[in-house]
């Protein structure tokens, strides 16, 4: 699959279709709340071949907004950077002042990810990967590189 492409509004349908491939389907849980598709928007990268290739959503909540998910189908492909730098753009033109976004102890990954598109760590959320285990009992124990699941970190960046 080619990662060349562009950006577009993503569909109820395509935004079902990944969380439930990805994340077990509704609801998604940060450590703030819960989300359902009916609280969500966002955008989906399509390749040059017509193939969808990543999402980004997010919930705005007057001048905060979470990133609720995001992910490309080529991981190192740069478009998660540039759907998170779309969205981001998208949500200045809202006024949204400040974007947060969550992720579990054990990605590292997305850690670094976001940090160098300048989040910063401002809150951990201790125990929460239980809440969501308890509304999706197949989340498992162990998760990446064998870190137990337990905790979610929240990020922030300024807008």
């Amino acid at each position: 699959m080619s990662v060349d492409g562009g950006i577009e509004p993503a569909t109820p349908d395509y935004i079902a279709r990944a969380w439930a491939e990805h994340w077990r389907g509704e609801p998604l849980i940060s450590g703030r709340r819960e989300y359902l598709l009916a609280d969500v928007e966002g955008l989906a990268w399509r390749s040059d071949d017509g193939e969808l290739a990543g999402l980004v959503t997010w919930c705005v909540e007057g001048e905060d907004a979470e990133i609720v998910s995001i992910h490309a189908e080529a991981p190192g492909s740069h478009v998660g950077g540039r759907l998170l730098d779309a969205a981001e753009a998208e949500l200045r033109s809202r006024g949204v002042h400040t974007a947060f976004v969550t992720t579990t102890n054990d990605n590292l990954r997305a850690l670094a990810f976001y940090v160098r598109r300048g989040y910063r760590l401002v809150r951990l959320h201790l125990g929460a990967v239980d809440r969501v285990r308890r509304a999706k009992p197949g989340v498992p124990a162990i998760g990446a590189d064998g870190i137990p699941l337990r905790d979610m970190w929240e990020l922030e960046k300024p807008l």
